[in-house]
């Protein structure tokens, strides 16, 4: 990707890519980025190459969130905004809402595999 393709514009950074066949320009907040990283508000406030570098190392992520928002609204839109109210702003954990120490010891049951190794019939 162009570096010019990624630039600032006040609080947001800009970004113009192809999703879906259609080029699509793309504003991320910084107040989305800081929610994301999980910045205390005194340290909310990201310089704009630092904004710039975000956007271009979680380029995945943004395209992943523009796609959501073309979903929730017109699919042939060619302006997506993502803030931190977008509902993808914070991290989830992969497969669900549990955080990552939240797994429960016995929510599995055995699998049956078979017949019991002495040969009877279960019942």
């Amino acid at each position: 990707m162009e570096t010019d393709s990624i630039r600032s514009s006040g609080d947001n950074t800009l970004v113009d890519i192809w999703i879906d066949g259609k080029m699509r320009s793309i504003a991320v907040s910084g107040e989305a980025i800081a929610a994301f990283l999980r910045l205390a508000p005194d340290q909310a406030a990201l310089a704009d190459e630092d904004r710039r570098e975000f956007v271009r190392t979680h380029l995945d992520l943004v395209v992943n969130m523009a796609r959501d928002r073309l979903r929730d609204m017109d699919p042939g839109a060619s302006a997506i905004a993502i803030d931190a109210n977008s509902g993808r702003a914070q991290p989830r954990a992969q497969g669900g809402d549990r955080g990552p120490g939240d797994r429960r010891k016995g929510d599995r049951r055995k699998a049956n595999l078979g017949p019991p190794t002495s040969g009877e019939r279960r019942r």
